[in-house]
């Protein structure tokens, strides 16, 4: 059979009556929310009421207390009184002075009196706060003669039955019996008011709180007075007071009554949140259909945000790659890498996210500039804060990086280490081109000052020593022409001979050195030079007294230098020796010459003396042009000799000789073929 046209399909039904079924569970929902409410808040108002009312029963038993201790200390003191009397202890003006006080210091005892066997009244202190004459507040004659008869027959205590004055307030009376030794003498009364009593013994919380009524078996009561207008309906409580007296009760009444809605903004919060569920109901309708449309495009947010976190972190993690600083993270705990950049990888190859920092770590050295302890800050032990290292060295690359650090807290709140590594090995070695250049400079400009000295030495010793190897030639050929000549005299001119033509060599060496020409470097034999020195320096007047013992290492390669030059060098070492000693007496005044070999491919030349050493002072400026410890020296030598053995590429130095003295070291190179 054809469906009409104007029906609904059956789509479109399932879809109404799935509507009309959740519009139905929510009105049902809607009403079991308001029963639960109006349940709720009649279950909270029933248990405030609940709390008030244990409030107020417990707050009953507090008063009560606070009552009980104020009498218990009032009568303790009543009966202390009494016994004091009964040992006549008191005058009759300390007792009413100290009656007084007492009245006074409690605030509701009216007056104390000392009342004889006979019931009459011997002394009385009333108190100056009292309300009433003292005569209008004693208890009937009858409570008075039975308080009596009881104190007397038991030995304790008694109270009277509260009674009323002619102004309606309530009164007790009570009695402490007075034995002198065992006959009775009367008792101690104290008149308590009951007006007063509820004001100064009850806590001061309590009056501001309650209504305090105080009733007796009849049913009348005393109100306090300084309370505010009391609520109707509101909560009380009366409990019996176990006091001595009986047939008394105290009843408190609450300041607010109790209401149906205690709370108002809680009520207030239920009504608004089912007006607001109302609201909700009524619009879900709408929202259902369009909760689709919402889903779709929540998902194209989604799928958006995923899209711009992952741009934004494939865009850091690019900076990042494009630095040219290597970049990493680790843990501080267990210092594992968590993130290493591009530049880090292709610098050190073996690094890789997951592996243990030290182990990368650990290919560092400090160099000597470095400002910090290498161990100590690659550790983390000066975290946080950032900490730099200059010139951190890698010993695979021998390549220098500057490294920072800091610490940082890792995306998934990790405490971390953030640290960068920027290659500065162009830097480091321009500093030592720099450095060195500047050391050479220093040593030209040396050179030159030096230079200018010789020079002007050279000039003005030539012209002398010229002529004295001309008188020392024609003395010669005299002697020989005369035939009458000692051949020794003859052999000692011509030793002087060739002694000024060594001079002369001497000086013409030091101007070719002046003029910065090359001096006549070449293979030598520096043991045979040592000895040559040796030798020529023991044949010298002053120096006979010098002995000089050689330890040659033979085993020694020829070395690559000037013969006069170096040996201008030893000859200023060993006559600084002999000068170092010249207090020492002849036999000890030993400079011992050594040769060795060193791992650095150069030959050393050590002189051993005894003297007294070289003080600190001293030792600094040594080298120091114009420095010299000897009262006729120029300060000239031992910086000439420095210089000169820096130019053969070697190195002057001295030490403390342990056995006294110094020793002067001078270092020159082996010949390789240089020649």
């Amino acid at each position: 059979m054809a469906r009409p046209a104007s029906a609904p399909a059956p789509d479109q039904w399932r879809r109404v009556s799935t509507f009309a079924r959740d519009w139905y569970v929510q009105e049902w929902l809607l009403l079991f929310f308001a029963v639960g409410m109006l349940l709720f808040i009649y279950l909270v108002a029933k248990h405030e009421s609940e709390l008030e009312r244990s409030e107020i029963v417990r707050d009953a038993a507090l008063i009560e207390q606070s009552i009980a201790r104020r009498l218990d200390a009032d009568q303790l003191f009543l009966d202390r009184l009494a016994l004091d009397m009964g040992e006549d202890r008191f005058s009759p003006q300390e007792f009413d002075r100290i009656a007084s006080s007492r009245a006074i210091e409690s605030g509701y005892i009216t007056e104390i009196l000392r009342v004889k066997q006979n019931l009459d009244v011997a002394r009385h202190a009333p108190a100056i706060n009292s309300l009433e004459i003292v005569r209008r507040n004693r208890a009937p004659f009858g409570d008075q003669i039975r308080m009596s008869s009881i104190t007397e027959k038991t030995s304790k205590s008694t109270y009277s039955q509260p009674f009323r004055n002619d102004s309606g307030r309530f009164f007790i009376e009570y009695a402490a019996p007075i034995f002198n030794q065992t006959r009775f003498d009367g008792t101690i009364n104290a008149v308590i008011s009951f007006e007063l009593l509820m004001q100064r013994a009850a806590p001061e919380w309590a009056h501001t709180k309650y209504r305090l009524i105080l009733r007796d078996s009849e049913g009348s009561g005393m109100t306090n007075a300084e309370q505010t207008q009391i609520e109707e309906n509101a909560y009380q409580h009366t409990i019996p007071l176990s006091l001595p007296w009986r047939d008394l009760s105290l009843t408190l009444i609450g300041a607010k009554p109790p209401t149906l809605l205690p709370n108002l903004t809680l009520s207030s919060a239920v009504i608004a949140l089912t007006a607001l569920m109302v609201w909700t109901l009524i619009s879900l309708r709408k929202q259902q259909r369009m909760r689709r449309l919402a889903e779709i495009e929540r998902d194209r947010v989604y799928m958006r945000s995923i899209s711009s976190l992952k741009e934004t972190n494939d865009r850091f993690e690019t900076v990042l790659d494009s630095l040219d600083v290597s970049v990493y993270v680790s843990e501080l705990a267990n210092n594992q890498i968590l993130f290493a950049n591009a530049r880090l990888r292709e610098t050190f190859p073996g690094v890789s996210v997951g592996q243990d920092a030290r182990a990368f770590e650990d290919g560092f050295v400090a160099a000597p500039t470095a400002r910090y302890p290498t161990a100590q800050l690659l550790r983390g032990e000066a975290m946080p804060g950032e900490v730099f290292i200059d010139e951190l060295e890698h010993r695979a690359s021998h390549r220098f990086f500057l490294m920072r650090t800091r610490a940082v807290r890792w995306v998934d709140g990790r405490m971390a280490r953030l640290t960068t590594l920027g290659d500065v090995t162009d830097r480091v070695q321009a500093e030592r081109i720099r450095q060195a250049q500047q050391d050479k400079l220093t040593r030209t400009s040396r050179l030159m000052s030096i230079g200018e000295i010789a020079s002007t030495l050279a000039h003005e010793i030539n012209q002398p020593l010229a002529a004295i190897a001309n008188y020392v030639n024609g003395s010669i050929r005299r002697l020989r022409g005369s035939g009458t000549a000692d051949a020794a005299v003859i052999g000692a001119m011509e030793k002087a001979e060739a002694q000024v033509a060594r001079a002369g060599a001497i000086i013409s060496r030091v101007r070719d050195f002046v003029r910065t020409r090359e001096p006549e470097r070449r293979r030598i034999d520096i043991n045979e030079l040592v000895s040559e020195t040796a030798r020529l320096l023991e044949s010298d007047d002053e120096s006979r007294a010098l002995k000089i013992p050689l330890e040659l290492d033979r085993s020694l390669p020829p070395v690559f230098a000037d013969k006069i030059m170096i040996e201008q060098v030893l000859l200023n070492l060993l006559r600084n020796a002999r000068e170092a000693m010249q207090h020492l007496p002849a036999a000890k005044r030993i400079a011992m010459v050594r040769t060795e070999s060193l791992s650095d491919g150069m030959v050393a030349v050590r002189v051993f003396d005894r003297g007294s050493g070289i003080s600190a002072d001293a030792a600094t400026q040594l080298f120091s042009p114009f420095f010299t410890t000897k009262s006729d020296g120029m300060g000239m030598g031992l910086n000439i000799c420095r210089s000169l053995i820096e130019y053969h590429e070697g190195r002057l130095t001295f030490e403390d000789n342990t056995g006294g003295g110094t020793i002067f070291q001078f270092t020159l190179p082996i010949d390789e073929g240089q020649e």
